[in-house]
Formats: structure tokens, C-alpha cells, sequence
């Protein structure tokens, strides 16, 4: 019988080597020739259907037009109504410049619709989401507060670039379906959370798990855009943390207005170019729909009349305010409501001069909107020259001077960002003027290199492309200092329909990054320049050292010029420990999710530490409270927040956590309970034994015998 086992044993060993034999020489030869997408992924990865179903519009297959898009929108703040709610323009009432508003005055000329939009929160520490908070009765939202930072993402200022509003529908889809998850598997490669958006761990490559780069060559371009394993190929970025996507939510107050020209979106695909505009003759449609025809002698326009294309519409991005009067990249107005040129350059036309005496005295346009004391009254900008003339501008304009919930008196938006196309550019301001630089220069460069960096974009200053005036980026940065970016998307206004999905997911990853730099951007790009943030760390699961008793040290290695605050509700360690059974052999992240994290503040020690950089950190610790007699997993991370309220900076990634396993630590008693203990279990082992041997002998002495006859019967 022991031959037998040793036999069966070496069989054993034998088959099992031949097998990891096969697999190694199968995995060599395929890596030397190269996979096929099928051979890594799942069906539904490879062919891109997205997870949260649906038609061709919501698979990204094809356009949304402003109805699809407008249902689509009220269907997911119906499904989830406690991060999302739908609105249509503003409710109105006194803005912040004294003028009485009501919801018509946000509506387009020619259609009548408000521009469509979206709040998204979770609503910080305690998730009370859209519901909670304070509700802002001039924008009609609830969901506000005074401490979670908020962001503006605009889509659409021009018609014909569809594409602009795409993304951020791409990015809705996104978010709302990956809420509340973590540790999906997008591609169905057996790995989680292995590739998120840009070069996480510095090495030069998107691709971080090296998927798309195992696959044959022909596969390894699968957007056509002749750069193998770049931005938007299978295989790139495909592999997001979801859980950094719930922390996004719950920690930002986010207003997604993914078409805000509705009107000359509509006229675009129903009148000038058609449902099929990437056919069209002409550029398309790219201004509003504001009568600008003169009737007669008089520049009084005949709202009774249709569209004129040849002299209609604004260009919305030359009708903000700031520096509004200098027509460089604009054609300006020579009378109130006179267009006056015709042709491509009736384009860029930048509305009527503004002839209200705005404070009232006496004067006209004399103080216009450049962020200086003009006529030297003691007030700044107060008498504009003109500018957010438009229904769609003055939404924007009310939807930023109204939305003040810390009441400091200013805009709450740290950061902004606009889509249009084409021409794949991130673009940063000033845009109204050359050889000029922002005090934010740097800082405007480096974010705007992330950005790059993901889409394989060229990151430029506004004005070096061409200069602008009126526009969206610089009326924000230059009013209120909000880091604002434009993002140029794709190759065409029109974008074929083919096109659509890889452009999309390309560009996923800008909004998330957006949405992450939105509480303090110019620190975010302070820490970043120092290259503060990279260079440190904390202790990883195959380092940490779990002491026989008591709490298990959790170390981080801070740079001495990262100014942590020491406040625990922003610097800690978040913990949970997880103890799955033997009917629990599939739980992981996912069903983690469900788990709740706990916080351990830092405490600084005087010990020092090695950073990445082999330069000299400072070692803090927090002690977290595992029990002794706790055994399973711990899972830790960190987050970080600096003194002037930039949160959260997370290790080991965002997203991402450690995880360890621990036994059982707590001790069994001293030693003489332990021997006293052990002669116990023994006797009643042993002699429960000895007791069971005794009966079943007893019992077979009792039995009668046969004879040799009555045995054979």
C-alpha cells in the first residue's frame, strides 16, 4: 500500500510538471508572435460593449441628439437619485449683479430650451447626497456644501461639434454606473484595478499591466490612429479603480451641462447640415440661433422670421465677458443688433454691445470686464463694454456668481473645463492675448501635461493656437482663478459614427482627473512640480511587521515640503478588516465593497525615513486597533490632506489598498493554565477513548460461539 501512494505521488508530480512545462512554452511562443485581443480579454471588452447595456446611442455607437441625451439624462437621475439630480436652466430670481432673472431667461431664442444639466454628490463623510445639504434657490439645486469642493464641466458651446457633448455623456455612463462598485474586472483578464487612466507608475507606458503591448502588432493600434498602445487602444487605461470613482463622488460637488448650445445644436442636425452631417457640405451650424437680421433701416430684429444662416447666431465663445471688447479671434459688432458680416468669418461674431448704464451713473461702458479699476471709482468691472448677452452665457455666468456655499463672496469652482473639437489640443489660458503668460503659468503647464499625457493631446497656451476673445476658460480664470481647460477632441466636427466609442473612451480620463484637482489645483500642481507627491509612500503588506500583541504600526515616509495637517479628519489611515468563510471562497473586492472602512489618525515620530528619491523623509504612524484574537485580512490605505485643505492625496494609489493576512495572535493563557489545560483535553480524549475500547471488548466477550457445524451451516 505505501508503494502504491509513492507511485501515485510521483505521477502526480510528473503531470503537474508537464502541465506548467506546457503553459510556459505556450505563454513564451505567444508572447514571440503575439496574442489576439480574444486570447486576453473578454468578448464584451474586446468588442466594447459597455456594461450598463442599451441602444446603439447609449452603447456610444452612434450620436445622441438633444432629446435621446435629455431622456437619457432624467433616466439616470432617476436610477440614482441619491447622487444625481436632472435640471433644465435656473430657477431665477436676483443675481449677483442685481438683475432680476427668471427661468425664460435662460431659454434659447429660437427653440426655447434650457440648457440641460446635471448635479452630482455624494454629499461627503456622511453621503447625504443631492438631498442633503443646502438648497440653492435662484440655481434650484440641493446637494450644497460648504466644505466639499465643486466643479464645472461644459460641453457644446458650438453646434457642430458633436462630439463634445458625447464625452461627457461617456463620462456620466461611467460614473453612474461604477458608483458604489470596487474591484471590477473591466477586461475580463482576471486582474482588478491593474491599468487606470495615464502613467501611474512612471515608467513611460499608458499601458501599466502590459496587456495591449503583449498583443500581436496588428492588434496593438485598434483606434487607427497610427500610435500603437496609445491613448484609446484596447488594453490602455482599460482597467479603472471604481472605488476612486465613489471617492470622487462623495468628496466633489460636480455640474456636468453636457450641451449647453441646444439650439444650434438642434438647427445643425434637423436644418443646416442633417442627421448625417458628417456628409455635409459645409463645416455645419456653430453659433447659437439670436436673430441678428436688421428689418428695414432699423436694427430692430424681426422675431417673426426664420433662421438667416448667412447673419444669424453668437459664437458663445466669444460672448464671455472678460476682455469681450478687443475683436482679436471674434467679429465684432459695429451697431446693436446689426451683423454685419457674412461668411466663415460671421463665425466667430460676439453679440451686441451692451447699452445699459449697469451701475447706474450716468455712464456707458466705461469700466469694461478685464479685472482692473478702468475708471478709477473704486469698483472693477462694474460697466461692461458687453458680453454674456446670450441666454446660454448668462446660464453659465448665474450658474457660477450664484453658487457661493461657503459664502466667502466668490465662485466656488477651483477648476472648470470645456469640450470642443476639433484638433487634439488641451488648451490652458490666457487665449486673448500673445506673448503673454498667467501668474499660473507653470502650474496651468503641468496639469495640462497630465491631460496630454492621457489622450496623447499636445497641451499649448490658448492664444498660441489662435488668439480669442470673449471665451469661456479666460472669463473664468481671469474673473474667479479657476484653472479652466479646454479640451479640442478628435479629428473632425463631425466625427464619423465609428468613431465615436474609441474617441469617448480616450478621453474618459480627463473629467475624473478635473474632478480630483478641483479642490485646490495650484497647490495640486505646487506638490506636483516638486515632484513632493510620487516620492512617497507607505509601508507595503510585504513589509509591515505584525507584532505578537496590540495595534499593527501603519508607517508612511512624508517629504519634509509636503505640508500635511495633522487634523485626523484629513490625514489617517482608513482600515477594515475582512474574514471571509469557507462559503465565501469568491469574496473579494467586490463583495468587500460592502465593508465598512474605519480611520486611524497619524502621529509624527521623530525617526526619519528614505523617500523614492533616496532623499530624507519623516516617518509618521498611526497605530490601528486590530484585535489579538482577530484573524483574516486587513486591508489599509492612507489619505492625506495638507493645511490649506487639498484632500485627499492617497497611497498606495487612489483607488487602491493594501491587503495582509493575519492569524490569530491573542495568547492562550499563562503556562501552567496551558499544561493544566492540556491534561484535561487529553484525559477526556484519551480516556473517552479508553472508555469506548473497554465497552466494544466487553461486547464482543459476551456474544455466544458457534460450533463448527451451526457455522457451516
Amino acid at each position: 500500500m505505501r508503494n502504491a501512494k509513492a507511485i501515485l505521488l510521483t505521477l502526480l508530480l510528473f503531470n503537474s510538471l508537464a502541465l506548467t512545462g506546457s503553459i510556459g512554452m505556450n505563454t513564451q511562443d505567444d508572447t514571440s508572435e503575439g496574442l489576439e485581443p480574444e486570447d486576453i480579454w473578454s468578448d464584451e471588452y474586446v468588442y466594447q460593449v459597455h456594461p450598463w447595456g442599451g441602444n446603439d446611442r447609449i452603447q456610444f455607437k452612434t450620436y445622441h441628439d438633444y432629446f435621446t441625451m435629455r431622456d437619457r439624462m432624467m433616466q439616470l437621475a432617476e436610477q440614482n437619485s441619491d447622487i444625481m439630480s436632472f435640471h433644465e436652466g435656473l430657477n431665477g430670481g436676483t443675481n449677483a449683479r442685481g438683475m432680476e432673472m427668471t427661468a425664460d431667461s435662460y431659454k434659447g431664442h429660437f427653440y426655447k430650451h434650457p440648457s440641460p444639466w446635471m448635479k452630482i454628490t455624494g454629499g461627503g463623510e456622511e453621503l447625504q447626497g443631492v438631498d442633503g445639504g443646502e438648497c440653492n434657490d435662484f440655481i434650484g439645486d440641493c446637494g450644497n456644501y460648504p466644505d466639499i469642493p465643486d466643479i464645472q464641466l461644459v460641453g457644446n458651446h458650438h453646434a457642430r461639434e458633436w462630439m463634445s457633448y458625447e464625452v461627457p455623456m461617456f463620462f456620466l455612463e461611467t460614473l453612474a454606473y461604477y458608483y458604489g462598485t470596487a474591484g471590477i474586472d473591466n477586461d475580463g483578464d482576471g486582474e482588478v484595478d491593474e491599468d487606470t487612466w495615464g502613467d501611474s507608475d512612471g515608467d513611460g507606458q499608458l499601458d501599466d499591466d502590459g496587456d495591449c503591448l503583449s498583443l500581436a502588432a496588428n492588434f496593438q493600434d485598434s483606434n487607427g490612429d497610427g500610435q500603437p498602445c496609445g491613448p484609446g487602444d484596447l488594453g490602455v487605461d482599460e482597467d479603472f479603480s471604481e472605488q476612486d470613482i465613489t471617492d470622487l463622488v462623495n468628496t466633489r460637488e460636480i455640474y456636468l451641462i453636457p450641451m449647453l448650445n441646444v439650439d444650434g445644436n438642434r438647427y445643425d442636425r434637423e436644418v443646416f447640415c442633417g442627421e448625417d452631417a458628417w456628409n455635409c457640405d459645409s463645416p455645419g451650424w456653430r453659433k447659437n440661433l439670436r436673430d441678428n437680421t436688421a428689418t428695414g433701416f432699423t436694427p430692430i430684429p424681426d422675431t417673426d422670421e426664420e433662421v438667416d444662416p448667412s447673419c444669424d447666431g453668437v459664437d458663445l465663445n466669444r460672448n464671455y465677458q472678460f476682455e469681450w471688447g478687443a475683436p482679436l479671434g471674434a467679429t465684432g459688432p459695429i451697431f446693436p443688433g446689426f451683423c454685419y458680416a457674412s461668411g466663415p468669418n460671421n463665425d466667430v461674431y460676439n453679440g451686441p454691445v451692451d447699452d445699459t448704464d449697469n451701475d447706474g451713473d450716468g455712464q456707458i461702458n466705461e469700466d469694461h470686464v478685464d479685472g482692473k479699476d478702468d475708471d478709477a471709482d473704486g469698483l472693477t468691472d462694474e460697466d461692461w463694454w458687453g458680453g454674456n448677452s446670450e441666454p446660454e452665457t448668462r446660464f453659465i455666468q448665474d450658474l457660477t456668481e450664484m453658487n457661493d456655499d461657503d459664502g466667502d463672496g466668490s465662485p466656488d469652482y477651483k477648476a472648470t473645463l470645456t469640450w470642443h473639437s476639433y484638433s487634439e489640443l488641451v488648451l490652458y489660458p490666457w487665449g486673448h492675448c500673445t506673448n503673454c503668460e498667467t501668474t499660473d503659468h507653470e502650474q496651468l503647464i503641468y496639469h495640462g501635461n497630465k491631460m496630454a499625457e492621457m489622450t496623447n493631446y499636445e497641451n499649448m497656451q490658448s492664444s498660441d493656437l489662435y488668439p480669442t476673445t470673449g471665451d469661456y476658460c479666460d472669463w473664468h480664470y481671469g474673473l474667479y482663478e479657476s484653472y479652466c481647460y479646454t479640451i479640442e477632441i478628435g479629428t473632425a466636427f463631425h466625427q464619423q459614427p465609428e468613431d465615436v466609442n474609441h474617441i469617448a473612451v480616450r478621453n474618459l480620463g480627463i473629467p475624473f482627473y478635473m474632478v480630483r484637482i478641483a479642490d485646490d489645483p495650484r497647490e495640486r500642481a505646487n506638490i506636483g512640480i516638486e515632484e513632493v507627491e510620487q516620492n512617497q509612500w507607505i509601508v507595503s503588506a510585504d513589509d509591515l511587521v505584525i507584532p505578537d500583541l496590540g495595534p499593527i504600526p501603519i508607517t508612511m515616509c512624508i517629504d519634509p515640503n509636503f505640508p500635511f495637517t495633522n487634523d485626523d479628519n484629513y490625514t489617517h489611515v482608513m482600515w477594515r478588516t475582512v474574514k471571509p468563510t469557507r462559503q465565501q471562497s469568491d469574496f473579494g473586492p467586490k463583495e468587500w465593497v460592502t465593508e465598512d472602512w474605519r480611520m486611524t489618525g497619524f502621529q509624527e515620530t521623530s525617526e526619519n525615513c528614505t523617500l523614492e528619491n533616496n532623499e530624507t523623509g519623516d516617518l509618521i504612524i498611526a497605530n490601528v486597533p486590530v484585535p489579538d484574537d482577530f484573524s483574516g485580512k486587513l486591508h489599509y490605505k492612507s489619505m492625506l490632506g495638507t493645511r490649506s485643505g487639498t484632500f485627499p492625496f492617497s497611497y498606495p494609489a487612489p483607488g487602491t489598498y493594501e491587503e495582509i493576512s493575519i492569524a490569530y495572535r491573542a495568547p492562550y493563557g499563562n503556562t501552567f493554565m496551558a499544561l493544566l489545560l492540556f491534561f484535561v483535553v487529553a484525559t477526556a480524549v484519551w480516556g473517552g477513548l479508553g472508555v469506548a475500547l473497554k465497552i466494544m471488548m466487553d461486547s464482543g466477550k459476551d456474544e455466544p460461539q458457534l460450533g463448527k457445524k451451526e457455522a457451516q451451516g
